[in-house]
């Protein structure tokens, strides 16, 4: 398996496992309506998405895409497609933006670290 299929695997069960583990400490269906959500989940992405920029400073935006991407899948697998679901998928595109900064500054520090430790 190529290593970005690993890491795109990672990403998207990140972003399904932090909505899933929020959503059951809480006990909300929806992660985002627990302050846990905020608190929480939301730097563990971050977190995530610096890493993964890090490791592959390339293309940053899918590291902010892919978790939002893989809350969405599950929320479409677990809940259905409701009729509020268009107006979700805005929200996980304007939340990604914070882990798209996470992935830039991981990008970033890669990137100077493979600087220096080319001849």
């Amino acid at each position: 398996m190529k290593r970005e299929h690993v890491l795109y695997t990672i990403a998207a069960v990140v972003g399904a496992g932090v909505w899933i583990a929020v959503s059951v400490i809480s006990g909300r269906k929806e992660a985002w309506d627990s302050g846990l959500y905020f608190t929480v989940g939301m730097p563990v992405l971050c977190v995530c998405a610096g890493i993964l920029g890090f490791i592959e400073p390339t293309r940053i935006w899918r590291w902010a895409a892919v978790p939002m991407a893989g809350q969405a899948v599950w929320v479409l697998l677990s809940q259905g497609f409701g009729n509020l679901m268009p107006l979700g998928l805005v929200v996980f595109a304007f939340l990604s933006l914070p882990l798209l900064l996470f992935a830039k500054i991981g990008a970033t520090v890669g990137r100077r670290r493979a600087d220096k430790i080319s001849p």
